[in-house]
C-alpha cells in the first residue's frame, strides 16, 4: 500500500508530471511510511540510499518533505479504498501482485 499512498499523494501535490523529480518519490515514500509505519528502519533506508553516511542534505530532506505536505494541503492520510482504487488501475502491476509471506 505504501506504493499506491505515494501515487495518491503525487495526484494530492498537483504537479505537472515534468516537475517530478527522483527526489519527489523518495519523499512520497518516506511520507507513506510516516503515516503507516511505527518502524523507523524503512526511513533510514531511504536515507541511506540517497545520501549514505552523510547527515548534511538531510535538513534540505525535510525542508522539501514539508513544502510537499503543503502542496498536497496537508491531506496525508489515504484510505484503504484509495489505495485499492489505484492498484485496481492496473491490478497485473508487478508492485501490486509481489507475495509478501516471501518477506522475512
Amino acid at each position: 500500500y505504501l506504493l499506491s499512498m505515494a501515487v495518491a499523494y503525487f495526484s494530492r501535490a498537483g504537479l505537472f508530471c515534468w516537475q517530478y523529480r527522483r527526489i519527489h518519490f523518495f519523499i512520497a515514500l518516506y511520507l507513506a511510511n510516516d503515516m503507516e509505519e511505527d518502524n523507523q528502519a524503512p526511513k533510514q533506508a531511504i536515507f541511506s540510499f540517497l545520501y549514505g553516511k552523510s547527515r548534511f542534505q538531510r535538513p534540505l530532506f525535510h525542508k522539501l518533505r514539508y513544502q510537499f505536505i503543503r502542496s498536497m494541503r496537508w491531506r496525508t492520510r489515504v484510505s484503504r479504498e484509495e489505495c485499492e482504487e489505484i492498484q485496481a488501475y492496473d491490478p497485473d502491476l508487478w508492485v501490486w501482485g509481489r507475495d509478501r509471506a516471501l518477506i522475512p
